[in-house]
């Protein structure tokens, strides 16, 4: 993302320090100490930008191109964002609500909460699924989908222009942040993507997840309300997402 910035001339500082989830007063401490030294025209979270939604008033006169709390964490959160998929009739694979409703395995298991792939697990029997169980009050858990996945990268800007750009996950194949990708053409689930974030109104930039079945068939994932780890491919497939919510977002 820096890079891509930095090739339209802005000066950009990439700001490490403490976790905005795991201590919230530092990280904003960090962010004040860099905004007091003046010339910050604008602050782009990577990871957990409800938090920084919701301190944006601390920061007059800086540009936070991020919506609302409420709307992030309601694609953030698994359930709520599949509740939000199911609305609006995309297609997802079969929800479960009890080991004795599985015949099959592997299933698909989910905290409600979690990034690059911490909160997902792919147990192969009912005991490893029971164990998991335990340790998480509201789990989802999904059919297991032989196939791949592909992943939309998405920008809303505040007057409903959209943009977007997918891509297919070579490695790996199950469980983990993706290491090897292609872009792919994918009109149909852009315009998924677009249904959605039409839906809620939401400004900003939003990664989707979908699953490929072996005939073709596309099930919803889920929402990441932030930069995706795959940027670096919807980069070079030509699309400047960076860019493009600076350039075109306008916070409110």
């Amino acid at each position: 993302m820096a890079d891509s910035l930095r090739r339209h001339g802005l000066e950009v500082t990439v700001l490490t320090g403490p976790s905005a989830r795991k201590d919230e007063p530092g990280f904003l401490r960090a962010l004040h100490r860099e905004a007091d030294k003046g010339d910050v025209a604008a602050i782009i979270p990577i990871f957990f930008p409800e938090v920084l939604a919701a301190h944006r008033n601390e920061f007059p006169g800086i540009q936070i191109p991020v919506d609302d709390p409420e709307k992030i964490l309601l694609l953030d959160n698994k359930s709520s964002a599949c509740a939000l998929a199911a609305r609006l009739g995309i297609p997802q694979p079969r929800f479960y609500s009890t080991p004795d409703e599985i015949s099959d395995y592997p299933v698909v298991f989910k905290r409600p909460m979690g990034q690059g792939g911490d909160s997902v697990y792919f147990p192969g029997n009912r005991r490893s699924l029971e164990n998991l169980l335990k340790t998480e009050s509201a789990p989802i858990i999904q059919e297991y989908i032989e196939g791949e996945n592909v992943c939309v990268d998405a920008l809303r800007c505040p007057d409903g222009e959209f943009y977007a750009a997918a891509y297919r996950v070579l490695e790996p194949r199950g469980k983990g942040v993706s290491t090897l990708r292609a872009s792919s053409d994918e009109p149909e689930l852009c315009a998924l993507c677009k249904k959605i974030l039409d839906r809620i109104d939401y400004k900003g930039v939003c990664g989707f997840d979908f699953r490929r079945s072996a005939d073709g068939k596309n099930f919803f994932l889920e929402a990441n309300p932030r930069f995706s780890g795959g940027l670096e491919t919807t980069l070079a497939s030509g699309l400047d997402l960076p860019w493009l919510l600076l350039s075109r977002y306008r916070s409110e």
